[in-house]
Protein backbone atom coordinates (compact mmCIF):
# COMPACT_ATOMS: atom_id res chain seq x y z
CA UNK A 1 0.00 0.00 0.00
CA UNK A 2 1.36 3.36 -0.97
CA UNK A 3 1.64 6.51 1.59
CA UNK A 4 -0.69 7.81 -0.25
CA UNK A 5 -3.71 5.53 -0.07
CA UNK A 6 -2.47 5.17 3.49
CA UNK A 7 -3.00 8.76 4.32
CA UNK A 8 -5.94 9.18 2.91
CA UNK A 9 -7.59 6.26 4.10
CA UNK A 10 -6.55 7.34 7.73
CA UNK A 11 -8.46 10.42 7.47
CA UNK A 12 -11.11 9.03 5.78
CA UNK A 13 -11.43 6.50 8.71
CA UNK A 14 -11.05 9.74 11.42
CA UNK A 15 -13.59 11.29 9.43
CA UNK A 16 -16.12 8.46 9.13
CA UNK A 17 -15.72 7.56 12.85
CA UNK A 18 -17.03 11.29 13.44
CA UNK A 19 -19.53 11.33 11.56
CA UNK A 20 -21.18 7.86 12.15
CA UNK A 21 -20.14 8.99 16.12
CA UNK A 22 -22.04 11.88 17.95
CA UNK A 23 -19.58 14.35 16.78
CA UNK A 24 -22.27 15.46 13.78
CA UNK A 25 -25.76 15.95 13.07
CA UNK A 26 -27.42 14.88 9.35
CA UNK A 27 -26.81 18.19 7.51
CA UNK A 28 -24.06 19.47 9.30
CA UNK A 29 -21.19 21.11 7.59
CA UNK A 30 -17.72 19.61 7.50
CA UNK A 31 -14.75 21.64 8.42
CA UNK A 32 -13.10 23.20 4.67
CA UNK A 33 -10.27 21.23 2.67
CA UNK A 34 -7.82 23.92 4.24
CA UNK A 35 -9.19 23.17 7.63
CA UNK A 36 -9.13 19.98 7.12
CA UNK A 37 -5.11 19.77 5.43
CA UNK A 38 -3.98 21.94 8.80
CA UNK A 39 -6.10 19.55 11.07
CA UNK A 40 -4.46 16.35 9.52
CA UNK A 41 -1.38 17.65 8.56
CA UNK A 42 -2.06 16.03 4.64
CA UNK A 43 -2.63 17.66 1.57
CA UNK A 44 -5.68 18.59 -0.34
CA UNK A 45 -5.34 15.68 -2.87
CA UNK A 46 -5.47 13.45 0.59
CA UNK A 47 -8.50 15.59 2.05
CA UNK A 48 -10.32 15.53 -1.43
CA UNK A 49 -9.62 11.55 -1.60
CA UNK A 50 -10.93 10.85 1.70
CA UNK A 51 -13.89 12.95 1.15
CA UNK A 52 -14.95 11.28 -2.04
CA UNK A 53 -14.22 8.06 -0.54
CA UNK A 54 -17.10 9.25 2.06
CA UNK A 55 -19.27 10.46 -0.63
CA UNK A 56 -19.10 7.18 -2.33
CA UNK A 57 -20.42 5.30 0.84
CA UNK A 58 -23.32 7.68 1.19
CA UNK A 59 -22.28 9.73 4.18
CA UNK A 60 -21.57 12.91 2.99
CA UNK A 61 -22.94 14.77 0.50
CA UNK A 62 -21.08 17.59 -1.44
CA UNK A 63 -22.01 21.23 -3.20
CA UNK A 64 -20.41 23.02 -5.06
CA UNK A 65 -18.54 25.87 -4.03
CA UNK A 66 -20.17 25.55 -0.61
CA UNK A 67 -18.62 22.81 0.63
CA UNK A 68 -19.35 19.05 2.23
CA UNK A 69 -22.31 18.53 4.66
CA UNK A 70 -23.05 14.94 6.37
CA UNK A 71 -25.56 12.83 4.65
CA UNK A 72 -28.61 11.91 7.01
CA UNK A 73 -28.34 8.27 8.05
CA UNK A 74 -29.92 6.00 5.91
CA UNK A 75 -32.59 3.07 5.87
CA UNK A 76 -32.95 0.00 3.19
CA UNK A 77 -35.73 -1.12 1.38
CA UNK A 78 -36.20 -4.55 -0.82
CA UNK A 79 -35.79 -3.71 -4.51
CA UNK A 80 -35.92 -7.29 -5.63
CA UNK A 81 -39.71 -6.87 -4.85
CA UNK A 82 -42.04 -5.11 -6.65
CA UNK A 83 -42.93 -2.07 -4.52
CA UNK A 84 -44.20 1.18 -4.93
CA UNK A 85 -43.22 4.99 -3.75
CA UNK A 86 -45.43 4.35 -0.15
CA UNK A 87 -43.73 1.02 0.52
CA UNK A 88 -40.37 1.78 0.24
CA UNK A 89 -40.74 4.55 2.37
CA UNK A 90 -43.12 2.62 4.72
CA UNK A 91 -39.99 0.40 4.71
CA UNK A 92 -37.21 2.83 5.17
CA UNK A 93 -39.24 4.58 8.12
CA UNK A 94 -40.31 7.47 6.30
CA UNK A 95 -43.63 9.16 5.74
CA UNK A 96 -44.48 9.27 2.09
CA UNK A 97 -46.79 12.08 0.52
CA UNK A 98 -47.01 13.54 -2.75
CA UNK A 99 -46.99 17.14 -4.37
CA UNK A 100 -49.54 16.70 -7.46
CA UNK A 101 -48.42 19.11 -9.90
CA UNK A 102 -50.70 18.10 -13.10
CA UNK A 103 -52.99 15.22 -14.53
CA UNK A 104 -54.03 15.76 -17.88
CA UNK A 105 -54.77 14.13 -20.88
CA UNK A 106 -51.61 14.87 -23.20
CA UNK A 107 -50.92 14.03 -26.89
CA UNK A 108 -49.32 10.65 -27.79
CA UNK A 109 -45.44 9.57 -27.22
CA UNK A 110 -44.27 7.48 -29.55
CA UNK A 111 -41.81 5.62 -27.73
CA UNK A 112 -44.07 6.32 -24.28
CA UNK A 113 -47.02 4.27 -26.74
CA UNK A 114 -44.84 1.70 -27.53
CA UNK A 115 -43.76 0.91 -24.63
CA UNK A 116 -47.35 0.77 -23.09
CA UNK A 117 -48.39 -1.27 -26.51
CA UNK A 118 -50.94 1.00 -27.73
CA UNK A 119 -51.53 2.48 -30.87
CA UNK A 120 -49.33 5.46 -31.77
CA UNK A 121 -52.44 7.97 -32.62
CA UNK A 122 -53.58 7.04 -28.67
CA UNK A 123 -53.78 9.60 -26.31
CA UNK A 124 -52.17 9.49 -22.83
CA UNK A 125 -53.03 10.27 -18.97
CA UNK A 126 -50.34 11.89 -17.74
CA UNK A 127 -49.70 12.45 -14.06
CA UNK A 128 -46.45 14.45 -12.63
CA UNK A 129 -45.79 14.48 -9.00
CA UNK A 130 -43.08 15.42 -6.51
CA UNK A 131 -42.35 12.65 -4.01
CA UNK A 132 -41.80 13.56 -0.55
CA UNK A 133 -40.13 11.74 2.50
CA UNK A 134 -40.72 13.31 5.69
CA UNK A 135 -42.04 16.33 4.02
CA UNK A 136 -38.82 16.12 1.78
CA UNK A 137 -38.76 16.10 -1.78
CA UNK A 138 -36.69 13.40 -2.82
CA UNK A 139 -38.15 12.91 -6.65
CA UNK A 140 -39.84 13.58 -9.09
CA UNK A 141 -42.07 11.25 -10.70
CA UNK A 142 -43.84 11.48 -14.58
CA UNK A 143 -45.94 8.81 -15.32
CA UNK A 144 -48.02 7.96 -18.14
CA UNK A 145 -51.10 5.77 -18.21
CA UNK A 146 -53.50 4.41 -21.04
CA UNK A 147 -56.93 6.21 -21.24
CA UNK A 148 -58.29 3.40 -19.92
CA UNK A 149 -56.82 3.29 -16.59
CA UNK A 150 -56.08 6.64 -16.41
CA UNK A 151 -58.83 7.81 -16.25
CA UNK A 152 -59.77 5.96 -12.66
CA UNK A 153 -57.79 8.85 -11.11
CA UNK A 154 -58.87 12.00 -11.91
CA UNK A 155 -60.98 11.87 -8.85
CA UNK A 156 -58.72 10.40 -6.70
CA UNK A 157 -56.62 12.22 -3.91
CA UNK A 158 -52.37 11.76 -5.09
CA UNK A 159 -51.35 13.26 -2.44
CA UNK A 160 -51.78 10.69 -0.09
CA UNK A 161 -52.53 7.48 -2.15
CA UNK A 162 -49.95 6.14 -4.77
CA UNK A 163 -51.46 4.44 -7.88
CA UNK A 164 -50.86 1.43 -6.95
CA UNK A 165 -53.44 1.92 -3.93
CA UNK A 166 -56.08 2.92 -5.71
CA UNK A 167 -55.84 0.11 -8.14
CA UNK A 168 -55.51 -2.41 -6.49
CA UNK A 169 -57.54 -1.38 -3.36
CA UNK A 170 -60.30 0.36 -4.85
CA UNK A 171 -60.25 -1.51 -8.16
CA UNK A 172 -58.83 -4.64 -8.03
CA UNK A 173 -56.53 -4.13 -10.59
CA UNK A 174 -53.24 -6.20 -9.34
CA UNK A 175 -49.96 -4.92 -10.15
CA UNK A 176 -48.20 -8.18 -10.81
CA UNK A 177 -44.76 -7.00 -12.52
CA UNK A 178 -42.75 -5.18 -13.64
CA UNK A 179 -39.42 -3.72 -15.62
CA UNK A 180 -36.91 -1.34 -14.41
CA UNK A 181 -34.27 0.58 -15.76
CA UNK A 182 -31.75 2.60 -13.96
CA UNK A 183 -29.40 5.21 -15.29
CA UNK A 184 -27.90 8.75 -14.63
CA UNK A 185 -29.00 12.15 -16.24
CA UNK A 186 -29.16 15.37 -14.84
CA UNK A 187 -31.93 18.20 -14.20
CA UNK A 188 -33.87 20.26 -16.01
CA UNK A 189 -35.25 23.42 -15.05
CA UNK A 190 -38.45 22.42 -14.30
CA UNK A 191 -37.33 19.26 -12.08
CA UNK A 192 -34.77 21.40 -10.90
CA UNK A 193 -37.12 23.48 -9.14
CA UNK A 194 -39.13 20.78 -7.75
CA UNK A 195 -36.21 19.48 -6.05
CA UNK A 196 -34.62 22.26 -5.05
CA UNK A 197 -31.20 21.40 -6.97
CA UNK A 198 -29.76 23.49 -9.66
CA UNK A 199 -30.22 23.18 -13.30
CA UNK A 200 -27.88 20.33 -14.55
CA UNK A 201 -27.36 19.02 -11.17
CA UNK A 202 -27.02 14.70 -11.31
CA UNK A 203 -30.44 12.59 -10.88
CA UNK A 204 -30.68 8.94 -10.73
CA UNK A 205 -33.25 8.37 -13.30
CA UNK A 206 -35.50 5.36 -13.00
CA UNK A 207 -37.73 3.88 -15.61
CA UNK A 208 -40.48 1.82 -14.85
CA UNK A 209 -43.11 -0.07 -16.74
CA UNK A 210 -45.66 -1.69 -14.38
CA UNK A 211 -48.00 -4.53 -15.42
CA UNK A 212 -51.32 -6.41 -14.21
CA UNK A 213 -53.17 -9.84 -15.39
CA UNK A 214 -52.25 -10.88 -18.78
CA UNK A 215 -49.54 -8.94 -19.16
CA UNK A 216 -51.14 -5.52 -19.45
CA UNK A 217 -49.69 -2.61 -19.29
CA UNK A 218 -51.07 0.05 -16.67
CA UNK A 219 -48.71 2.65 -16.58
CA UNK A 220 -44.64 3.75 -18.16
CA UNK A 221 -42.55 6.16 -15.40
CA UNK A 222 -40.12 8.32 -15.09
CA UNK A 223 -38.82 8.41 -11.56
CA UNK A 224 -36.45 11.19 -10.88
CA UNK A 225 -34.14 10.93 -7.40
CA UNK A 226 -31.81 13.63 -5.77
CA UNK A 227 -29.02 11.11 -5.30
CA UNK A 228 -28.48 12.94 -2.02
CA UNK A 229 -31.31 11.21 -0.45
CA UNK A 230 -31.03 7.53 -2.25
CA UNK A 231 -28.77 5.43 -3.67
CA UNK A 232 -28.81 1.64 -4.53
CA UNK A 233 -27.18 -1.27 -2.84
CA UNK A 234 -26.75 -4.67 -4.35
CA UNK A 235 -25.90 -7.97 -2.53
CA UNK A 236 -24.85 -10.79 -4.49
CA UNK A 237 -24.55 -15.03 -3.12
CA UNK A 238 -22.30 -17.48 -5.11
CA UNK A 239 -24.75 -20.60 -6.11
CA UNK A 240 -21.82 -22.77 -6.65
CA UNK A 241 -22.56 -26.68 -7.23
CA UNK A 242 -20.26 -29.45 -5.96
CA UNK A 243 -18.12 -29.12 -8.82
CA UNK A 244 -17.44 -25.65 -8.69
CA UNK A 245 -19.50 -24.43 -11.36
CA UNK A 246 -22.29 -21.93 -11.40
CA UNK A 247 -25.31 -23.17 -12.51
CA UNK A 248 -27.06 -19.96 -12.29
CA UNK A 249 -24.17 -17.21 -12.11
CA UNK A 250 -24.12 -15.19 -9.61
CA UNK A 251 -28.11 -14.97 -8.06
CA UNK A 252 -29.21 -11.27 -6.78
CA UNK A 253 -30.03 -11.64 -3.26
CA UNK A 254 -30.80 -8.16 -2.54
CA UNK A 255 -31.04 -4.70 -4.59
CA UNK A 256 -32.01 -2.04 -2.22
CA UNK A 257 -32.64 1.67 -2.91
CA UNK A 258 -30.72 3.55 0.60
CA UNK A 259 -33.06 6.40 1.83
CA UNK A 260 -31.46 9.67 3.66
CA UNK A 261 -33.99 9.44 6.99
Amino acid sequence: MSDYNSKHEKVATKLRDEITGTEYEPGDQLPSENRLCDYFKVSRVTVRHALSTLENEGLIYRKQGVGAFVSDQKLKSSLVRLTDFSEDMRQAGLQSSSRLISLDRVDPIPEVNEVLQLRPDMKLIQIKRVRLANGKPVAFDITWLPPGYGQLLFDEDLTTQTIYDVFEDKYEILIQGGSYRITATNADESIAKHLNLDPGSALLEIDRCSRTTGDKKVYFQKRYYNPAHVSYVMELYRNEDENGSYKDGLPLKEFSPVFAK
